[in-house]
C-alpha cells in the first residue's frame, strides 16, 4: 500500500491535523486547517511507506513529527514550532498495526538482527487491539493503560502505566527489543535500527545501543526515532477475572478535615503496604471532581495474589482502614466513569459496611472490564498535569490536601469546569521492584519509589458560535484553575521544596513525561504569567542523571535534531 498524502486541498485535512486533543493545532477552527498545524500528513502502512514519507517531509530542512494513537497531551505532533518557517508534515503510523505471537520464541525481527522473540507488537496498534488479541492468542497482556485509542508507539516508550501495573509494573519494564527508524547522517532521511536487551552491558559501561534501548524505555516518543516495533520476551498472564467496585460521595456531604482523614489513610495504606506482593493486586482511581463535575470517585480494582480474586483478605483490609473512613459512601450509578460521575441529587444505595461493599462488587472477566474501564471519553479539548508521591513520609501533607479541598470547590460562576478534577491514582508495588536492578538501570523513569501519582485534569469544548476569544478564555480559565492547584499545593514553604508551582520536594518526586506539561518548562510552573525559563525543568521528569543520559542518546543517533517538539530531549552540541 502506497503511502496517503493529505494536503490542504483535500477535505479530510482539518480533521487529520488534530489528535485526540482537540487544543492541538492552536488556534484551530472547526471545519478549518489551521496555519499553526501541520502542511502534509503522511499515513503509512509499512516501513518504506514511513521512511518514503521522511523523505519528502525532510526535504527543503522541513521538520517532522510521528503520530500513532494521536494521544498527545500537549502539542508536540500537531504544532508548527514558534520562530521556524519551515514545510512541516506528520507521520501517521496508524496503520502499521498487528501483532505476532510465538511459542516457541521465534519471531524476527525488521531490521538486521539475528535476535528473536515471543512477541512482536507494531507500533501503529491500539491499546484495545493489543490486549484483545494477545489475550485470544496467548492469554497475556502487556501491563498498559486503559485508554483504548492510544497507539503503542507512545505508550509504551514513555513508560506505560495501568490497572496491572502494581502487580506487574510498568510496559517498558517488559520491553525486550525495538525496532527504530534513526535520522541520516545526512539528515535527509532514516534508517533502520534495532536494538535489544539481549546483549546490554551494565550501566556502568553503557554502549550506544544501550543509550537508545534506554531511551526507548520512558524517555517519551517523538525526538530519539520513529519506533515501528516492540518484541517481548514475555509478558505476564492477564487474571481471568477481576472484583471492581466504583463508590462515590457528593462534596457537599464532606468537610476539609473529613479530606485530609481520608487522603492520609488513602496514602498511609500504598505507603505502608509498598513492599508487600500480597497487595499489589489492588490498583485504585480516586477521582476528586470539582463540584461541578459531579461528586468525588473512587475506581477500586482487585485481583489477589494468585491472580485469580477469592482471597479478598487485602481488599477487605483496605475497605476498613480506608473507604469507611469517608463517610457516606453510595454506589456509583456510573459503573465505569470516564469524565463524569452520576448527579449529586440522585437517591443511590449506600455502602456503610464491608457487608454492603462486598454485595456492590462486581466480578467480571478482565477482558470485558478492560473493554469496559476505557477512559478516553470523547475527543476534547484538555489541559493536565502530574506528580509522583513519594512513599516513606508521615503522611499526606496538610498543604497539598487543603489545596486539593480548594480546588474541587473553587469558584466557577460560568459553569466551566463540568469536567474537571484531580485523579490521584495508586502506584508502586512491582515498578518499584526494578529500583536499582538492569530493569530499573535501563529505564529513564528513575521515580521508583512512589506509591500515589497525581493526575489534574480539565476538559471542554468550544461551541459552534463561539468567537476565537471566547474560546481562548474558556482555555484561560481551566489553565489557572490547574495553575492555582499547583501553586497553592507546591509553595516555597514545604520541606525540600525546589521551585513554587512544581511537585519537587521531599514528598513529591516530579512527573511523568507521557503527561506533558509545557508549564513545567517555567519559573514557578506557569508559563503564561512572564516568567522565565527554567533551566533545569527537564531534571522535573528525568531526576538524577536520566536527563544526562537522554541527552547523550540524542547527541548519538539525532545529532542534527531532526525530531523535536516543545520539551523534547537535545543533543550536547544541536546544530
Amino acid at each position: 500500500m502506497a503511502v496517503i498524502s493529505i494536503n490542504n486541498t483535500d477535505p479530510r485535512h482539518s480533521t487529520f491535523q488534530k489528535g485526540f486533543n482537540l487544543r492541538w493545532p492552536t488556534g484551530n477552527i472547526q471545519g478549518q486547517s489551521s496555519s499553526s498545524g501541520a502542511d502534509m500528513i503522511y499515513f503509512c502502512s509499512s516501513i518504506d511507506d514511513i521512511i518514503s514519507a521522511a523523505a519528502a517531509g525532510l526535504k527543503n530542512g522541513g521538520r517532522m513529527t510521528v503520530r500513532s494513537g494521536g494521544h498527545c497531551y500537549e502539542g508536540f505532533v500537531s504544532n508548527k514550532l514558534a520562530g521556524e518557517n519551515v514545510p512541516f508534515s506528520v507521520i501517521d503510523i496508524s496503520l502499521l498495526s498487528g501483532m505476532e505471537y510465538s511459542d516457541t520464541l521465534s519471531i524476527g525481527t525488521d531490521f538486521l538482527s539475528e535476535e528473536k522473540y515471543r512477541m512482536k507488537v507494531l507500533a501503529g496498534s491500539q491499546n484495545w487491539d493489543n490486549y484483545a488479541e494477545l489475550y485470544k492468542r496467548s492469554g497475556k497482556t502487556i501491563p498498559g493503560g486503559s485508554c483504548y485509542s492510544v497507539g503503542a508507539g507512545g505508550h509504551i516508550c514513555g513508560g506505560g502505566y495501568g490497572y496491572l501495573s502494581r502487580q506487574y509494573g510498568l510496559s517498558c519494564d517488559w520491553l525486550s527489543g525495538v525496532d527504530i527508524l534513526v535520522p541520516d547522517a545526512e539528515g535527509t532521511g532514516l534508517k533502520g535500527v534495532h536494538v535489544s536487551r539481549h546483549h546490554l552491558p551494565d550501566i556502568d559501561d553503557i554502549d550506544d545501543a544501550g543509550y537508545l534501548f534506554l531511551a526507548c524505555c520512558g524517555g517519551g516518543g517523538g525526538q530519539f526515532g520513529i519506533i515501528t516495533a516492540y518484541y517481548f520476551d514475555d509478558l505476564p498472564v492477564a487474571p481471568a477475572e477481576v472484583l471492581w467496585t466504583v463508590l462515590e460521595w457528593p462534596q457537599n456531604s464532606l468537610t476539609l478535615s473529613d479530606i485530609k482523614t481520608f487522603l492520609n489513610a488513602y496514602y498511609l495504606w500504598f505507603s505502608q503496604h509498598d513492599d508487600n506482593p500480597d497487595t499489589w493486586g489492588l490498583f485504585t482511581k480516586l477521582d476528586l471532581r470539582h463540584v461541578n463535575s459531579g461528586p468525588i470517585n473512587l475506581g477500586i480494582h482487585f485481583i489477589d495474589r494468585n491472580n485469580g480474586v477469592t482471597d479478598t483478605t487485602v481488599l477487605e483490609d483496605f475497605y476498613r482502614h480506608v473507604v469507611a473512613l469517608l463517610p457516606e459512601a453510595r454506589v456509583s450509578l456510573s459503573p465505569f466513569p470516564a469524565a463524569h460521575a452520576s448527579v449529586n441529587n440522585l437517591s443511590q444505595q449506600t455502602v456503610s459496611t464491608w457487608a454492603d461493599f462486598e454485595r456492590h462488587t462486581r466480578r467480571m472477566d478482565w477482558l470485558y472490564f478492560t473493554q469496559n474501564v476505557n477512559a478516553s471519553g470523547e475527543n476534547k479539548k484538555g489541559r493536565y498535569k502530574s506528580a509522583y508521591q513519594k512513599g516513606g513520609s508521615e503522611g499526606f501533607h496538610a498543604v497539598p490536601a487543603t489545596a486539593l479541598w480548594n480546588a474541587i470547590n473553587a469558584p466557577d460562576p460560568h459553569g466551566v469546569l463540568t469536567n474537571s478534577g484531580i485523579q490521584i491514582q495508586s502506584y508502586g508495588g512491582q515498578i518499584n521492584q526494578a529500583s536499582e536492578t538492569a530493569v530499573g538501570d535501563y529505564s529513564a523513569l528513575v521515580q521508583r519509589d512512589s506509591v500515589l501519582k497525581w493526575q489534574p485534569r480539565a476538559y471542554w469544548y468550544d461551541t459552534q458560535n463561539m468567537t476565537p476569544d471566547e474560546a481562548l478564555a474558556l482555555d484561560d480559565t481551566c489553565a489557572v484553575w490547574l495553575r492555582t492547584l499547583y501553586r497553592d499545593a507546591f509553595p516555597a514553604v514545604l520541606p525540600g521544596q525546589v521551585e513554587p508551582g512544581i511537585p519537587v520536594n521531599d514528598d513529591f518526586d516530579g512527573c511523568y513525561f507521557n503527561y506533558p506539561d509545557l508549564d513545567m518548562k517555567y519559573k514557578n510552573g506557569n508559563a503564561n504569567d512572564n516568567d522565565a525559563l527554567n533551566p533545569d525543568w527537564r531534571a522535573i521528569y528525568f531526576p538524577r542523571g536520566k536527563e544526562a543520559i537522554l541527552r547523550q542518546a540524542k547527541t548519538l543517533w539525532d545529532p542534527l535534531n531532526i525530531l523535536r517538539h516543545e520539551m523534547s530531549v537535545e543533543p550536547e552540541h544541536p546544530l
